[in-house]
């Protein structure tokens, strides 16, 4: 099998600077020529992109097609009607208007404005209404000036019906032109060199139809009508390099945020509302005395008012909606910072708790021992209780574990309710446990460990009505000096050792030798 080689973006992307190189030397001559043959150079310019975008197409593989097949039909047509144009200015002859020429550039106008649909619904998806609303504003602004500037000087001319209903055609086609651009620029996000070019080659096609039209309808005199040429092949040279440029095979992203109106959004469409009282209070082409162009700019400038109003309506209530995410989002947050702040308790609290009976586990014991042993005196002193229960190993042999289980629950109980809230009851594993109390002395470490043994007098009911009875034996030591944790455990547990071997459910005291 043959290895399949695919050029890089880099060496791709010659062909489109070759593109504009090629077309930049044809303005040029055509510039500097001052030969008649010179007109045919932009039928050279608006053929090119006839095969630059098939070619385009085939190297690059934009995301969709149809769009450019659409821009390459239309520049066919337009080709054609430059070609036209171009024989009579080589022969010095006046171009008939309206004439075949005319049919052709509206005809390519309106497969441009379908390429340019078709590329706005398959980039932007379904209808975004924001961004329609500031489409609309745009055209509406621009209307304004073309009605001023172009359309009412052409409707109070002599032209008879239908060169005056072509004259109008135009303008009217690059509105719907630029409404289209407006909606692409303004729904998208992230933008592709070959987006810009394709947008630049309307917005040159818009300017210099502008500037040639817009002249014609005043002065009746196409005033520079070879910046307008320059502009239009231009226009088609950028075209070319849309679909030329590697950047056509990748999608343009749509806007995240089409709600919002930046500030210099918003400057724009300002501006665009002032167009019309602008036009009326400087009373170009003495508007003023003609009553129903002030009623056209009036009618166009209230659509414009109500469409900026809409999109106010639709940027209060993203704003809404942003600060109902947002609440949502910091209800979220304190939520789960509450749900941290649970978890750490947890986790803490499994760290220095039994899990079996919630008690102190032995860890949490030494921290407490350590801080309080430390600090014992005869003014100050402490004691520590060991507790082992008597007969649990013939609960665990007779009614199982879970029995087990369920009897130290409930000594645990037991255990913490014979004592105060500031003392320490903790298991240090199976059937022992051990308390430490601050504060007391030997004659109260006393009574503290008969009212344990008080404690265990009663019978120990389980879940399946079992009567247990267990007692408990106590090793007592009363701390009046600073001790060790170790210390005072050994000590306690020797005391334990000899209640056991006295027999059983008693307490006693260590003795120091």
């Amino acid at each position: 099998m043959g290895k399949v080689h695919v050029p890089s973006p880099a060496r791709r992307g010659v062909a489109a600077w070759a593109y504009a190189a090629a077309g930049t030397t044809l303005i040029a001559i055509y510039l500097v020529s001052s030969s008649t043959a010179r007109y045919m150079l932009p039928v050279l310019a608006a053929a090119s992109v006839v095969f630059a975008i098939p070619w385009g197409m085939t190297r690059n593989r934009p995301p969709s097609v149809l769009p450019w097949c659409l821009f390459a039909a239309g520049m066919a047509p337009y080709t054609a009607a430059d070609a036209i144009w171009g024989m009579y200015q080589v022969r010095d002859a006046e171009v008939p208007f309206p004439g075949l020429a005319d049919t052709l550039y509206l005809g390519s106008y309106l497969l441009f404005a379908a390429g340019l649909v078709t590329l706005a619904r398959q980039q932007s998806g379904r209808l975004h209404w924001a961004g329609l609303l500031d489409a609309g504003i745009v055209t509406l602004g621009f209307g304004i000036l073309s009605w001023a500037f172009i359309i009412a000087p052409y409707l109070r001319s002599e032209l008879s019906a239908w060169p005056l209903a072509v004259s109008i055609a135009y303008p009217v086609a690059d509105l719907v032109l630029l409404s289209v651009a407006a909606r692409l620029m303004l729904t998208t996000g992230k933008r592709t060199p070959s987006f810009f070019l394709c947008v630049g080659w309307l917005l040159v096609l818009l300017a210099a139809d502008g500037l040639y039209y817009g002249t014609m309808a005043t002065t009746g005199t196409a005033i520079g009508e070879d910046v307008s040429e320059v502009g239009w092949m231009v226009s088609s040279l950028m075209l070319g390099a849309a679909a030329l440029h590697p950047s056509v095979g990748r999608p343009v992203q749509l806007s995240d945020g089409k709600e919002r109106m930046p500030r210099k959004r918003l400057s724009v469409l300002i501006a665009l509302i002032l167009v019309g009282p602008l036009i009326v209070l400087a009373n170009v082409g003495g508007i003023r005395g003609q009553p129903v162009n002030v009623a056209v700019i009036v009618g166009m400038l209230a659509a414009l008012s109500l469409l900026l109003v809409l999109r106010i309506a639709f940027l209060a209530q993203y704003a809404q909606t942003m600060a109902t995410e947002a609440r949502t989002q910091a209800q979220d947050l304190a939520a789960s910072l509450r749900e941290q702040e649970e978890l750490q308790k947890q986790l803490s609290h499994q760290a220095t708790h039994d899990p079996l009976t919630g008690l102190a586990n032995r860890a949490l014991l030494d921290v407490r021992m350590e801080s309080t042993l430390s600090r014992c005196s005869a003014s100050f002193p402490a004691g520590l209780l060991m507790l082992d229960l008597d007969g649990f190993k013939d609960v665990n042999d007779t009614l199982g574990h879970p029995a087990g289980d369920e009897l130290l629950v409930d000594v645990a109980g037991r255990l913490t309710s014979r004592v105060r809230e500031q003392d320490i009851v903790a298991r240090l594993g199976g059937d022992e446990f051990a308390l430490l109390v601050e504060g007391v002395d030997a004659d109260t470490l006393y009574d503290y460990a008969m009212r344990i043994l008080d404690s265990f007098k009663d019978s120990f009911i389980l879940d399946h009505g079992h009567a247990v009875n267990v007692t408990t034996s106590i090793g007592a030591r009363s701390i009046t000096r600073p001790t060790t944790s170790a210390e005072a455990l050994r000590d306690a547990d020797v005391a334990l050792y000899r209640a056991k071997t006295a027999g059983k459910n008693r307490a006693a005291f260590f003795e120091s030798p």
